[in-house]
C-alpha cells in the first residue's frame, strides 16, 4: 500500500498499452490475491509468464504494481483481494482493471473523464486520436514541470497507447478508428463499482456526486433505480430523500449469491 492515489502525472498508459495479453495482468492480480509475498519470484526469478528478458519481467511487474496494486487504504487493498478470489467473468475483469487504473493513474482519470466519458455521453459514435492528443496539451499546457518531459512523440505515443487500452479492455472498437461500444454493466458489475467507490470515498455521503460517477456509464436516474433493485437483494442498506442517495455496505463484497 504506497497511497499514490491520483497525485502526479505519469506515462504508465504506454507501458500498459503496449502489454499485448491482458490475461497476464488478470494472473498477476490474481497470484498477488494469494500469493503476494512471492510474486515477484514467480514473475522474475521464475519466469511464469514466459518473458524474454529479465528487464521485460521487471518493467511488467513494475508497471502492474504502479497500474493495478496501488492501493490508497488497506480496505481497497482488500476489496481487489477479495474481488480476484471470486469466479469473475472476462466483461468484470475488463471493468476491474478499468476502474482499477482510473482510481490509481492521474493522467487516464483526466483523458477518461473529460474526452472518453464525455464523448460516450453525447452520442458520438467514435473517439478520434487527435481528441485524446489535445487533451494531453490542454494539460502540460497547464503543467510547466511537463513541458520538458513530454516530447510530441511521447504525447502521440499516450494517445495511442489509450486507444488501444481501451480496445483491450472492450469498450472500443475498430483499428486506425475507435467507435464506441455499448456498454452496459451487469448488476455483479454494478455492485462492484458500488463497492469500489464507497471505499475510495467512505466520508462522501451521496454516491451520486462521486467523481467516479460518471465511471458506471450509467444515467442517474438509471443508477438510482438499479442501485434500488440491488438493495432488495439485501447487498447493503441505502436511503434516497431525492437528492442524496445514501448506501451503507453491510459486510466484505460476497457478489451477487
Amino acid at each position: 500500500m504506497n497511497g499514490r492515489i491520483l497525485n502526479n502525472y505519469n506515462t504508465d498508459i504506454n507501458i500498459i498499452g503496449s502489454i499485448p495479453d491482458y490475461e497476464l495482468i488478470y494472473k498477476a492480480i490474481e497470484l498477488f490475491s494469494t500469493k503476494n509475498d512471492e510474486l515477484e519470484k514467480l514473475i522474475v526469478a521464475d519466469n511464469q509468464f514466459d518473458f524474454r528478458t529479465e528487464k521485460s519481467r521487471k518493467r511488467f511487474l513494475s508497471a502492474v504494481y504502479s497500474a493495478f496494486l496501488n492501493f490508497n487504504s488497506s480496505t481497497h487493498k482488500e476489496l481487489l483481494i477479495q474481488l480476484f478470489n471470486t469466479n469473475l467473468s472476462l466483461q468484470s475483469k475488463q471493468m476491474i482493471l478499468f476502474w482499477q487504473f482510473s482510481f490509481t493513474n492521474q493522467l487516464f482519470y483526466e483523458i477518461t473523464k473529460n474526452v472518453f466519458i464525455k464523448s460516450y455521453f453525447s452520442g458520438r459514435v467514435s473517439l478520434p486520436k487527435d481528441d485524446v492528443v489535445a487533451f494531453i496539451k490542454e494539460i502540460i499546457s497547464q503543467t510547466p514541470e511537463l513541458k520538458d518531459l513530454w516530447s510530441e512523440i511521447t504525447i502521440n505515443t499516450i494517445a495511442s497507447k489509450y486507444l488501444t487500452m481501451l480496445k483491450k479492455l472492450n469498450l472500443v472498437d475498430g483499428t486506425s478508428k475507435k467507435t464506441f461500444k455499448h456498454i452496459q454493466l451487469s448488476n455483479e458489475e454494478l455492485l462492484i463499482f458500488i463497492y469500489f467507490v464507497k471505499t475510495l470515498e467512505p466520508e462522501n455521503p451521496n454516491i451520486l456526486n462521486s467523481k467516479y460517477i460518471d465511471f458506471s456509464f450509467v444515467s442517474k436516474d438509471s443508477f438510482l433505480n438499479k442501485a434500488k433493485q440491488l438493495a432488495k437483494k439485501e447487498l447493503f442498506e441505502m436511503s434516497y430523500n431525492g437528492e442524496q442517495l445514501k448506501i451503507e455496505l453491510n459486510q466484505a463484497y460476497q457478489g451477487i449469491s
